[in-house]
C-alpha cells in the first residue's frame, strides 16, 4: 500500500518517500520532514514515518495508521486559490526593440520577437489606450488591475509610459479602481528624471541583471557590442535613490547554458538592497546538463541565504517567498500563472496574446484591436493542473501546473509537460520546504 519514490536522479541529490499525498524528505541533517500536498500542510516526522514509507514490514501497525489517517485527512481552513472571473492584468510591448542584444533573449535576439521590418518598433498609443479602456470598463467599481511594462526596452518610450500612466487614471479614478504599473527594464536607459516618473507611479520596478559585470557583461551586451553594466548599475543607483516611492525594486538574474554560477550571481545581487531577487533558467535545448547545475545552485544559495539571515533573508528570494506565502496562506495554487485567464498581453500592432513570449506566434493570438476571440480564451478557462495533466504531482498545488511557454518550447506542445521543468521545480519547492519546517518548527509554530 505504501509507496517508495526515489528523486536521486538526473543531477538532483534529494531524498524523498511518498505515499499518496504525503511527501517525506530526509533532510541532510537527519530531519524527516512531512508535507501533505493537499492540506499544503508542513510538519517534522519521526523517523518511524520514514521507515514506514521506506519498508512498511519494518514498523508498527499504529505508525502506518497514522500515514493513513494523515493522507486522508482534509483540512476545512485551506482554500483554493482560483482564478477571478475577467482580465485583472494587460502587459503591454510599450517598444518591440532593445539597446541590447542579449545572448539568451527570448525576443528575437533584439526585442522584435522576429517580427524585423513587418510590425511597428513603437506601440500605437491611441489604439492600445482604447484597448486598455476597453478592459478597465470590465473591472467591477472598487477592484484591481495592473498594467505591465515591457518590451524590447520599454524605457525607450518614457513619454508613451507616461501617457499611459495618465489616461489609466484618469479613466480609473472616478470608479476607484486601484491601478499597479509594473516594469521590467535593462536599466540602462534610466536617467533621474525616469527614476521620477516611475516612482510617482509607485511603479513596481525589475531590473534585468545577471550579476557582476565579469558575469553579466559576457551576454548581456549593447547593441554597440560594449558590456551593459556600468549604465545598468548606474541607472540602479538612480532607481535606489528614489526606492521608498516605488512599489518595489526587484532584480531578476537569468542562468542556463550561458551562465551558470547561481551563488557568484547571488552574492553580487545581494549587496543591493533589493526588495525581491529572481534568480530564473532560460529553458534550452541542453537542459538535461544545465537545469541540475542551476537547480543545485539555487540550492547552495539557499542554505547560504538562510544561514546568513534565517527567513527573511531568503524569502529575498521570490521563488522560496512564493513558496511561504502559499503554505502561510493555506491556499492551493490552481494555475502557474493567468495567461488567458487573467493577463493579456498586447503587442506593438494590437494584437492580443495569452502570453508575452507568444508575441508574434500567429497561432497563439487571441484577439486584435477591441476584439478578443472568445473561443480561443476559453481554451484557457480550465486550471493549468488540469490542462497540463498535473494531478498526480505532489507539488502541483505550489507550481500550479507549470509554464506553457517552456511546454511549448520544450515539447512543441504548451499543454505538454517539460519533464526537465518539471524537476527543477519539485527540486527548489522539496528544498524551500525543508527551511518552512524549520523557521516554523524551531519558533513552535509546527503543525
Amino acid at each position: 500500500m505504501l509507496l517508495l519514490v526515489g528523486f536521486n536522479t538526473r543531477g538532483f541529490v534529494l531524498s524523498l518517500a511518498r505515499f499518496d499525498n504525503i511527501l517525506a524528505i530526509k533532510t541532510q541533517d537527519g530531519r524527516v520532514v512531512g508535507f501533505h500536498a493537499v492540506n499544503l500542510q508542513v510538519a517534522r516526522l519521526d523517523e518511524q514515518v520514514w521507515t514506514a514509507l521506506e519498508d512498511p514490514s519494518q514498523v508498527r501497525n499504529d505508525v502506518k495508521a497514522e500515514v493513513l489517517e494523515w493522507n486522508a485527512e482534509r483540512d476545512p481552513e485551506v482554500t483554493d486559490g482560483r482564478a477571478p472571473n475577467g482580465i485583472r492584468t494587460l502587459s503591454v510591448n510599450v517598444a518591440q526593440i532593445c539597446n541590447m542584444r542579449c545572448s539568451y533573449c527570448a525576443a528575437g535576439g533584439d526585442g522584435t520577437y522576429g517580427a524585423r521590418g513587418s510590425k511597428t518598433a513603437h506601440i500605437d498609443l491611441e489604439k492600445f489606450k482604447a484597448q486598455m479602456r476597453m478592459l478597465l470598463d470590465r473591472v467591477p467599481d472598487g477592484g484591481k488591475f495592473t498594467i505591465n511594462f515591457i518590451g524590447g526596452e520599454p524605457l525607450i518610450y518614457p513619454k508613451t509610459i507616461q501617457a499611459i500612466a495618465d489616461d489609466a487614471r484618469e479613466w480609473a479614478t472616478p470608479r476607484d479602481l486601484k491601478l499597479r504599473f509594473e516594469i521590467t527594464t535593462n536599466a540602462t536607459l534610466v536617467t533621474p528624471e525616469i527614476a521620477e516618473m516611475l516612482a510617482d507611479l509607485r511603479a513596481f520596478v525589475t531590473v534585468s541583471i545577471d550579476g557582476p559585470p565579469e558575469t553579466n557583461d559576457l551576454d548581456r551586451k549593447l547593441a554597440s557590442g560594449k558590456g551593459s553594466s556600468a549604465l545598468a548599475l548606474q541607472g540602479v543607483e538612480r532607481l535606489l535613490v528614489v526606492q521608498d516611492r516605488l512599489g518595489a525594486l526587484a532584480c531578476n538574474a537569468v542562468f542556463g547554458a550561458h551562465n551558470t554560477d547561481v551563488v557568484g550571481s547571488w552574492n553580487f545581487l545581494r549587496q543591493y538592497p533589493w526588495d525581491m531577487i529572481y534568480l530564473g533558467y532560460a529553458a534550452g535545448p541542453d537542459d538535461a546538463v544545465y537545469s541540475p547545475r542551476y537547480a543545485q545552485g539555487l540550492a547552495t544559495v539557499a542554505a547560504r541565504a538562510f544561514e546568513i539571515g534565517g527567513e527573511a533573508e531568503l524569502r529575498r528570494i521570490s521563488q522560496f517567498d512564493h513558496l511561504f506565502r502559499i503554505l502561510d496562506g493555506k491556499s492551493r495554487i490552481h494555475n502557474h500563472c493567468g495567461a488567458g485567464k487573467t493577463l493579456l498581453q498586447v503587442d506593438t500592432s494590437g494584437k492580443f496574446y495569452a502570453c508575452n513570449w507568444w508575441t508574434n506566434v500567429k497561432e497563439e493570438e487571441v484577439g486584435e484591436d477591441l476584439t478578443l476571440d472568445k473561443a480561443a480564451l476559453e481554451k484557457f478557462a480550465p486550471s493549468l493542473i488540469e490542462l497540463n495533466n498535473c494531478g498526480s504531482c505532489w507539488a502541483r498545488h505550489v507550481c500550479g501546473g507549470g509554464c506553457m511557454f517552456v511546454n511549448r518550447l520544450r515539447t512543441g506542445d504548451k499543454h505538454r509537460k517539460d519533464t526537465e521543468f518539471c524537476n527543477r521545480t519539485r527540486h527548489i519547492i522539496a528544498r524551500g520546504i525543508e527551511y518552512y519546517e524549520q523557521s516554523r518548527y524551531e519558533h513552535g509554530q509546527g503543525d
